[in-house]
């Protein structure tokens, strides 16, 4: 069984140093907070990729153990995004058949290259995402999902394809270029 990693000082340590990744969206430019927010998520052990990904600061990462997430190349993770690695609820179970014994579930989660997770989507442990997907706002993600989805809900379904979702507005010509 593992045991929590983060203690108290790390907490706090980690809380000091985001508060000046923070400072920097504010005193300077996206990207260099941006910038600033990855290499401090990587430094407390979780692997993401050192690129133009977008996270926003009310993302929330699981305290838990940063190890257990993975975020690869090119993603853009909304605001209130929350992931989460760990789940007690486990233990009310346990008790509830009378088991001698508490327990907790412990699983990683990745999100593959090219994903947007919208705002407020919850990815729960044990989650994969494949490359080249949306996650829709508010979508409650279990599972594996596979590359090229769109998914949204609660639970989540797949209602589409990336790639078909790309084609369609490029022919429409209904978006913004950059």
């Amino acid at each position: 069984m593992r045991t929590l990693r983060v203690g108290i000082k790390n907490k706090i340590l980690y809380k000091v140093k985001w508060s000046f990744v923070k400072l920097k969206k504010v005193l300077f430019n996206e990207k260099k907070y941006s910038k600033a927010y990855r290499k401090l998520l990587a430094e407390y052990g979780m692997s993401i990729a050192q690129d133009e990904s977008y996270i926003d600061p009310s993302a929330y990462f699981d305290h838990y153990d940063y190890s257990l997430i993975t975020i690869g190349e090119s993603v853009t993770i909304s605001r209130e995004v929350l992931f989460l690695t760990h789940d007690f609820s486990i233990s009310k179970g346990l008790k509830a058949i009378n088991a001698s014994h508490n327990g907790y579930l412990i699983q990683p989660i990745t999100v593959g290259n090219n994903c947007f997770i919208g705002a407020r989507a919850l990815l729960m442990p044990g989650t994969t995402i494949g490359d080249n997907t949306i996650i829709g706002a508010g979508a409650v993600v279990k599972g594996n999902i596979p590359k090229n989805s769109i998914v949204i809900g609660n639970p989540c379904k797949v209602i589409g394809n990336l790639e078909d979702y790309g084609r369609k507005h490029l022919e429409a010509q209904d978006y913004i270029k950059f």
